[in-house]
């Protein structure tokens, strides 16, 4: 495996969102990865209304009551880009942040067939290609979810963490089924995101040389 020296200076933000980062794969930066080892960002994430950044180096997508932080993805399983490994470490590094948020996760039953909010979400998350979920609740109104999606071999696997409504993943606070929870993503749109950044940037730069 490969050591978190390594880990860290090689996934600088122009690897984890260029242009490069959809055949090679890509894994948040070391500012992004620690912003979301604290959970002040909830708040933020909860707050966004439109596709963006929580920091520099941490993007967010809005999928109606839903957003989506997209963590990584493992590209060409082939070649020398992110490794498998390298997922895993930092699921397993979200894992103990959900605890120290929210206590122990449980494991989201995606094949159980149910009517209700849960069962609204399961099926969506199924749709998006998820395999693994852990989930929490965070707080009476909101849950969190990591997810796990796509095939390691196929070279498509992700990792993302969503902050979702409670009532999607807490047994106590399930309500009626919901319609149109749609929770697909790729990592074309962050590439996308980090692009139109850049322009912003290179504009306001270019203007205030004039």
């Amino acid at each position: 495996m490969k050591g978190d020296f390594d880990f860290d200076v090689r996934r600088d933000a122009a690897s984890a969102f260029g242009e490069q980062s959809l055949e090679a794969g890509a894994i948040l930066p070391f500012e992004g990865r620690s912003l979301l080892a604290h959970p002040d960002w909830i708040a933020e994430a909860v707050k966004a209304q439109m596709d963006g950044w929580l920091s520099p180096n941490s993007p967010i997508l809005i999928r109606g009551e839903a957003r989506v932080l997209p963590l990584g993805w493992r590209g060409q399983p082939d070649g020398d880009g992110v490794t498998a490994q390298e997922i895993l470490t930092f699921a397993s590094r979200m894992q103990d942040a959900g605890m120290y948020f929210a206590g122990p996760w449980r494991v989201l039953d995606l094949a159980e067939q149910r009517g209700d909010s849960i069962g609204s979400y399961a099926t969506a998350l199924v749709a998006s290609g998820a395999t693994h979920v852990d989930c929490w609740a965070f707080s009476s109104s909101v849950g969190l979810a990591l997810v796990w999606a796509g095939d390691d071999d196929a070279g498509t696997m992700s990792l993302a963490f969503h902050v979702v409504p409670v009532s999607w993943l807490s047994e106590p606070r399930a309500a009626q089924g919901v319609l149109g929870i749609d929770v697909r993503w790729s990592w074309s749109e962050v590439v996308d995101l980090w692009a139109s950044k850049d322009a912003v940037a290179n504009e306001l730069a270019e203007g205030s040389q004039r």
